[in-house]
């Protein structure tokens, strides 16, 4: 049951993040950091929960997304619009890159900013103001976003972690 519950809280972020922005006017976002590392196209590899049980136990449980067929695609352009597709439906958002710390090109610590209606609402559902913010972490064309999804769950601690490759 609890693995319905993880499963099924993983697809809504997903379905939400793919259905966010449509109709909105988005002219009015800033664009993102001059950061053109993230600039390109990003496919899902993974999504994982970093989980801490109420009696401090950790599991890390989630699906291997591409190796099971789900194709998620999320391109970053550098006026800070960002498409994301999936099931060949195709969704336009905001982004906004915020880098504290760089290794070379890659970025050691930062946050990423999804900007749209939908995505507000879910960063609401996890306890966060504004729009959806991830911490971002990019190494050798790997991409890892974590955010917190502590409130959806009944755990102690529960961080959902993100993988994607460049294209």
């Amino acid at each position: 049951m609890k693995k319905l519950l993880i499963y099924g809280l993983l697809l809504v972020v997903f379905f939400v993040n793919m259905g966010a922005g449509c109709g909105n006017d988005t002219t009015e976002t800033p664009d993102p950091d001059n950061f053109t590392s993230l600039l390109g196209k990003w496919e899902a590899i993974r999504a994982r929960y970093e989980i801490t049980k109420q009696d401090g136990s950790e599991i890390s449980s989630g699906p291997e997304l591409k190796s099971k067929g789900v194709i998620i695609i999320w391109e970053f352009f550098k006026d800070g619009r960002m498409v994301a597709t999936m099931d060949g439906q195709r969704r336009e958002v905001r982004w906004e890159l915020k880098v504290t710390r760089l290794s070379g090109k890659d970025i050691d610590v930062g946050q990423l900013k999804i900007i749209g209606k939908e995505e507000k609402e879910l960063a609401q559902s996890l306890g966060q103001s504004g729009d959806l913010t991830y911490d971002i972490e990019l190494k050798d064309n790997i991409m890892y976003l974590k955010v917190d999804a502590t409130s959806q769950g009944p755990y102690k601690k529960n961080i959902l972690v993100y993988t994607y490759a460049r294209l």
